[in-house]
């Protein structure tokens, strides 16, 4: 169930979201795009797909309102609708993606883009190309200049005997919600990098560089460096330092 004010117009906006996945990569690049462009909270997502929680607001200290499992955030300005998953998923797969879809075409949405991540391990290759993409989106594929100027690899699976499609490793549904997509015609891209278990923020922000080197959501600084917020709500993610005494 998405509860979103109808009033909200999302025609031809962007949707981005993350697959959960090894390092949670995916969802700490949404974080910072949330943060970044001060997106506002505009809607939820009840699926049962997903274990429920609900939390305080992880972008601002000072806010009284809640978070939950999938929330919506919403940038006008840059035509952009951001949802946010805070929990693992379990389960069949099918009626999130069936109800995704829904909402997309009711929504007149105009493509969407999934970011994972995958085991170092299965990489095939070492290049120094660190993010790999799959993509049905014609209006970034028939743009050769555009895919030569990203810093994307185009993903190559290995090769496995009893295997099929295009495999994401540790991508979490990432694979699978982009084959439901592309079955349905609905303009999809599948963004992710390589990493291992740990702290991931320079994973995520490998991503959220690579992905606006595409959209360019977030605007630059004096050093020509994108303009990189952090939520108040990562101070906490390895909890308190050691008590002195145990030393």
């Amino acid at each position: 169930m998405i509860k979103l004010p109808e009033e909200v117009s999302l025609e031809n906006y962007t949707l981005i979201l993350p697959s959960v996945a090894v390092g949670n990569v995916g969802q700490l690049c949404i974080d910072l795009l949330i943060s970044s462009l001060n997106l506002c909270k505009s809607g939820s997502m009840w699926s049962s797909m997903f274990v429920p929680i609900t939390g305080l607001d992880p972008y601002n200290k000072n806010s009284n309102s809640l978070c939950t499992t999938a929330d919506f955030y919403v940038g006008a300005a840059r035509k952009i609708i951001v949802l946010q998953l805070r929990s693992p998923y379990v389960g069949n797969c099918t009626s999130f993606f069936d109800e995704l879809t829904q909402f997309v075409r009711q929504r007149k949405i105009g493509k969407l883009l999934i970011l994972s991540s995958s085991y170092d391990y299965e990489r095939v290759d070492r290049s120094e190309v660190s993010l790999r993409y799959l993509s049905s989106d014609r209006s970034l594929l028939d743009n050769k200049k555009l895919l030569e100027n990203l810093c994307w690899k185009k993903h190559e699976k290995k090769i496995l005997t009893d295997s099929t499609g295009n495999h994401i490793p540790g991508g979490g549904y990432a694979n699978g919600l982009y084959d439901y997509l592309k079955s349905t015609e609905i303009p999809c891209t599948v963004l992710f990098c390589y990493c291992s278990e740990g702290d991931n923020v320079s994973d995520a922000l490998i991503l959220v560089k690579g992905l606006n080197q595409w959209l360019n959501v977030i605007d630059t600084n004096a050093c020509g460096d994108i303009d990189i917020k952090y939520p108040p709500s990562w101070e906490y993610f390895f909890g308190n330092p050691p008590a002195s005494e145990v030393y």
